[in-house]
């Protein structure tokens, strides 16, 4: 897998190099087919909220860092999901996730499925109600793969969902999370 060198994030500046995203979409996902806007299943109002998903409850859940249990469940409902999903910036082909600092940190916006992407697009003016949304969507392994890489490009972490529940994971606690669940998965009970 290559380095996510091109980060243009919001603005649109690039770091001329090959993209880790480039034609990375799932078959029938957002983005995966050129249709006219009329013709498209776009939510009925897509300013309303998404549907409360398991990783909402189980993130209300959580009464803080030293609930250990309320994490690991957590995170293994997170890592368990077949994609994480990302607003794509930048130049089709070349195309990198959309990131926003917070607190000071540059932070990737993940999603838990499309919808969630769309509707944070929507709700935060980067595409109008009836505009199709440019994602990108990776199996949870390929993103905890490229922690180093992350952390290299500046990216201190993953904010899950941010504008619903707004959980979040260090880059470099990426791999750490990632076994300790699988671990713990694989543990005889």
């Amino acid at each position: 897998m290559t380095d996510p060198t091109d980060v243009p994030f919001q603005d649109d500046r690039t770091v001329p190099g090959e993209s880790l995203y480039e034609g990375r979409r799932p078959e029938g996902g957002p983005g995966s087919t050129e249709q006219d806007p009329q013709e498209r299943d776009l939510p009925a109002d897509p300013l309303l909220p998404p549907a409360e998903t398991e990783t909402d409850l189980l993130a209300a859940r959580v009464e803080g860092p030293e609930d250990q249990a309320g994490m690991t469940e957590l995170w293994r409902a997170t890592m368990a999901l077949p994609h994480w999903w990302f607003v794509a910036v930048g130049d089709e082909g070349s195309e990198s996730p959309a990131a926003a600092s917070i607190e000071g940190q540059l932070m990737l916006m993940t999603f838990t499925n499309g919808e969630r992407a769309r509707h944070f697009a929507v709700q935060n003016g980067m595409i109008a109600p009836t505009e199709e949304l440019r994602a990108i969507a990776l199996p949870p392994t390929d993103v905890v793969g490229s922690a180093d890489a992350y952390r290299g490009a500046g990216i201190a972490g993953l904010m899950f969902d941010p504008h619903l529940s707004g959980y979040f994971i260090p880059s470099e606690q990426l791999p750490v999370v990632w076994e300790a669940i699988h671990a713990d998965a694989d543990a005889p009970r």
